[in-house]
């Protein structure tokens, strides 16, 4: 007993789709088909994960558009933050260097003064801690609420010496740099007197720095000269000390925070504006694509007429419209050419079963009065084999010419070599004229030589012989009836014309006369016959009753598609009552030496 694998997944909801299927249809209940299209799969892989990307073009571009307008608008506030904000510090800070200056030049006095006392005894005298509190820190704070953090005494090291409060904690540290310091007291100590009898009479120095990192602040130092003890205390002997003002630019922050707000205001409402300025502005980007998309359906759909046509054609929509038409008109073209070549193939099979089958009747004919009992009759048997042979032969040329028509259809190479046309043309009027009993056949030449094409001769006779032929058989039929043949050369092509003064062409063949299968006569008679309007060509005077010979239809076509394959043309030009005229056009052979010689053929 055979063990079966265990079913796929895949297997199993197949089967039990089959399964589900069967019992509708066992129950009576029409079932639906439907294929699984590609949107289909892509709509059910959307319904389930997490946020996907937008499919369309209009999303993905508003989206875009969106990220790379609020990026425009951060990096814009942020560096206008960032100007305004340093701009906003500079100058407070330099406000503040000048009034900190200012306001630790006019203390000095008191804070010698409230140090060193005023009685002889020095009673009112006070520590210079106290001394520098209240003529130097408590007056600058006082005057720049809020936007002072602290006043200190520093010396020389950076350890704070006033105010008291401040000695154990790393306030006014943690904002000092250590090399501003130091390069300030080199500066000062080549200019100190220890001796001087005021310190508010000699020079100060200062310098200062700020930062406007994540909390800014900004700091000014000024040397100062003091005197640690009163005058009672020990001899008048001043020190030299560094004010340490910190400020934490409260007026700036405060302005800043309003041009921030405002700024967060003006880029929000900037990208909603850009939001509803750019979503029609996609859209309008979008509709010539949505154009080229709705065009491209109708023609998926069979519509091949459809166009975009769009005004700009400078852009790469506009190229891209613009490539589209033109394969559209490509494809439409090559639809049509193909169906052409379907119709002319269908109507070509038509014509070469009906020409073929009148040749087959009348050998079927011959062959049933044979059979009947006329082989009894030497005479009647003579007759009928003779007409038999004529339809064969004639089924025999058909075929041939077929065969001629599809070489030269498929491309078939020729036999490419040097031809004198003079000499050609020359042969071709000689046969012709065993044709043409007591009717002209005439030959005339430039008179200037030689002239050399390059071809296959037996292919370029049977066109003349063709054209010769025609002239014959469908001109004139009278004695004084005739046919030119010229040979020359214009703008570097030869040029053979084959002339006649027959009736000429009706104007409703002359557009058909290179179809296959065509001939004027009997498109003639199917006219008369359906009452269809047709010019009338009037015969010509003294001319015989008798009946011409009906080709098959297929001589000029051939002739035509020889001069096609030859790099030439084949041309009609005709008029009823005036003749009718074939131009056969050849370019020349370039390689080939033409030669002065006159070789006219003297007319006949």
């Amino acid at each position: 007993m055979a063990i079966e694998p265990p079913a796929t997944p895949r297997q199993r909801e197949r089967s039990s789709a089959e399964t589900a299927e069967a019992s509708a249809m066992q129950a009576g209940e029409p079932t639906t088909l439907l294929p699984a299209t590609r949107s289909s799969v892509q709509m059910s892989g959307q319904t389930g994960g997490g946020l996907r990307w937008p499919r369309t073009l209009r999303w993905r571009l508003l989206l875009s558009y969106a990220l790379l307008l609020g990026l425009t608008l951060v990096t814009l506030g942020v560096t206008l933050n960032l100007f305004i904000g340093r701009a906003l510090y500079a100058t407070e800070f330099g406000f503040f260097q000048t009034e900190a200056v200012a306001a630790v030049s006019g203390s000095q006095a008191r804070f010698d003064t409230l140090t060193l006392g005023r009685a002889a005894n020095c009673s009112d005298a006070l520590p210079y801690e106290a001394a520098f509190q209240q003529a130097i820190a408590d007056p600058i704070t006082q005057s720049h609420p809020g936007s002072i953090q602290g006043v200190y005494l520093l010396d020389a090291s950076g350890a704070v010496l006033a105010p008291l409060t401040a000695q154990t904690g790393n306030a006014a540290t943690r904002f000092l740099e250590p090399r501003q310091l130091a390069k300030l007291a080199r500066s000062a100590e080549s200019t100190l007197n220890p001796n001087a009898n005021s310190a508010g009479s000699q020079r100060l120095a200062n310098t200062g720095y700020f930062a406007t990192s994540r909390s800014p602040y900004g700091v000014e130092l000024i040397a100062l000269r003091y005197y640690p003890t009163s005058d009672c205390a020990a001899p008048r002997r001043a020190a030299l000390g560094f004010v340490e003002i910190v400020t934490t630019f409260n007026r700036s922050r405060l302005a800043l925070g309003a041009i921030r707000l405002a700024l967060y205001i003006i880029m929000g409402l900037a990208f909603v504006v850009g939001l509803l300025l750019g979503a029609p502005l996609v859209s309008v980007a979008l509709r010539p694509l949505s154009r080229i998309t709705q065009a491209a359906r109708r023609v998926a759909s069979g519509d091949l007429s459809q166009r975009v046509r769009l005004n700009h054609r400078d852009d790469e929509i506009g190229q891209l419209g613009a490539t589209f038409d033109e394969m559209v008109a490509r494809i439409e073209a090559a639809f049509g050419a193909r169906q052409r070549s379907e119709e002319r193939m269908r109507q070509f099979i038509a014509d070469a079963s009906h020409e073929l089958r009148t040749p087959l009747t009348s050998i079927r004919g011959y062959t049933d009065v044979l059979l009947r009992g006329a082989k009894d009759d030497p005479e009647t048997t003579e007759r009928v084999l003779l007409a038999t042979r004529r339809e064969a032969e004639r089924m025999s040329r058909l075929v041939n010419d077929l065969l001629t028509l599809a070489r030269l259809d498929t491309g078939r190479p020729l036999e490419m070599k040097p031809i004198d046309l003079l000499a050609l043309a020359g042969e071709c009027v000689d046969q012709a004229r065993i044709l043409a009993g007591e009717r002209e056949v005439l030959m005339r030449t430039d008179g200037r030589g030689r002239l050399m094409v390059m071809g296959d001769p037996d292919r370029l006779k049977q066109v003349v012989l063709v054209l010769l032929d025609n002239a014959l058989k469908y001109g004139r039929q009278s004695p004084d009836g005739w046919a030119r043949l010229s040979v020359g050369r214009q703008d570097g092509q030869a040029i053979v014309q084959v002339e006649d003064n027959g009736p000429g062409i009706a104007p409703d063949d002359l557009q058909h006369l290179f179809e296959r299968f065509y001939r004027a006569e009997r498109a003639a008679r199917q006219r008369r016959m359906t009452g269809a309007p047709a010019s009338a060509i009037p015969a010509p005077a003294g001319a015989p009753a008798t009946p011409k010979a009906e080709g098959s239809g297929l001589g000029l076509a051939i002739a035509q598609a020889i001069a096609r394959a030859h790099g030439g043309s084949l041309t009609v030009r005709s008029a009823v009552g005036a003749g009718t005229v074939f131009t056969l056009t050849l370019p020349l052979n370039p390689d080939a030496a033409t030669t002065t010689t006159a070789t006219t053929r003297p007319p006949a």
